[in-house]
């Protein structure tokens, strides 16, 4: 750009003078970060909302975070109800609790930028129980109750039945029956004898949650029973 300037002389008179001024003279390069092409990197957890049995240690992994200008990148992880941070492309953790548990990853690129991701560990207990006895005409019915919460994947129950009456004369009958968490009645068998057997559910089978019931009701006789209940998560 060119800029006329009116000036006095030392002489008193007056004269033009020339001054060139470039735009560029008042700007300079302040950025002195160091790029490729200042992408973000993307974080990503492995794996992705686990589901584990109570007290089982599992393995995070930050390795398949990417970084569109291969910078170097830093892993910074934090869990819920855990004050700490820490440092490393992988972690393990164990879980002594049932529940639900946040985990956030941060990934770093060497120029600063970061990006965070979550996802959620389901902690769950499988549930075991044996159960054994005798119902008769005094003592005519037995009830087990059955926890089924949510994520349940299946509950099998199994039975062995023996006569135990002292007459040979009389049958030793029972009903079996399986009633939900609203009494609604999954499964029923009337006049079983003595002998064994199961009943298998799956996810599909089990509608409700809350505290299931188990049945062995006295038709006639005497009848020991031995049950075993596996609700797996």
């Amino acid at each position: 750009m060119l800029i006329l300037l009116l000036g006095v002389s030392a002489s008193g008179g007056y004269g033009y003078y020339e001054y060139v001024y470039n735009a560029d003279d008042e700007e300079e390069n302040t950025d002195n970060t160091v790029s490729s092409s200042g992408n973000r990197p993307t974080a990503k957890i492995t794996p992705s909302n686990p589901k584990i049995q109570m007290n089982e240690t599992v393995s995070f992994s930050g390795s398949t975070s990417t970084d569109s200008d291969n910078d170097d990148l830093t892993y910074l992880w934090s869990f819920e109800d855990d004050s700490k941070q820490y440092e490393g492309i992988s972690i393990e953790r164990n879980y002594p609790d049932k529940g639900e548990f946040l985990v956030t990853l941060v990934v770093t690129d060497s120029t600063g930028l970061s990006d965070e991701i979550e996802t959620t560990v389901l902690v769950v207990e499988d549930y075991h129980d044996e159960q054994s006895g005798n119902v008769n005409g005094n003592d005519g019915t037995e009830e087990i109750e059955i926890p089924v919460n949510n994520g349940v994947i299946s509950l099998r129950i199994e039975y062995s039945l023996e006569s135990a009456s002292i007459s040979p004369f009389e049958d030793d009958t029972v009903t079996l029956r399986l009633t939900d968490a609203d009494e609604a009645i999954i499964q029923e068998e009337t006049g079983v004898s003595e002998g064994d057997g199961a009943w298998s559910y799956t996810s599909d089978d089990l509608s409700s949650t809350g505290d299931y019931v188990f049945t062995i009701e006295n038709e006639s006789g005497s009848m020991d029973y031995e049950v075993i209940i596996d609700v797996k998560y």
